[in-house]
């Protein structure tokens, strides 16, 4: 995998351990290959009968501040970085982002409740590894 070279990376982050974990994972991965990375995260759907209402309103920036402090904190590590901040299901976002940004490489977490459960992805890593038109890292 020597002549690999991504150029830009799409991690998936919502602030969780796991999120963590993936952000180490992506910047790793960027400084050794001097890759972007590109800061996703959702949003939970409003209701298009109105706008937003403040609890709405509240979730978008809470998305929106939590992306742009992790690029932020990627870009004192010397990477370039950016955000991604949609609406909708998490996994959904993720690939979204990747596709629209002609992304190299995914990078999210996995979510493990216990021996058991560690063995296996969560939801949103699951769908994105079975979904996605690019290498995907799980981050443990």
């Amino acid at each position: 995998m020597d002549d690999w070279n991504p150029q830009l990376i799409v991690l998936g982050y919502d602030g969780t351990p796991g999120a963590e974990r993936a952000a180490e994972l992506a910047a790793s991965v960027a400084q050794s290959r001097g890759a972007a990375v590109i800061v996703a995260t959702a949003f939970k759907p409003f209701p298009r009968i109105s706008e937003p209402g403040d609890k709405d309103a509240m979730e978008i920036e809470r998305s929106r501040q939590m992306a742009e402090e992790k690029a932020a904190e990627l870009e004192s590590m010397g990477i370039s970085a950016g955000t991604s901040v949609l609406e909708g299901p998490a996994q959904q976002a993720i690939l979204n982002c990747a596709a629209a940004h002609n992304a190299d490489l995914i990078v999210v977490g996995s979510r493990g409740h216990g021996e058991l459960a560690g063995l296996l992805l969560g939801s949103v890593s699951s769908h994105v590894v079975h979904n996605a038109m690019v290498p995907v890292l799980i981050a443990r």
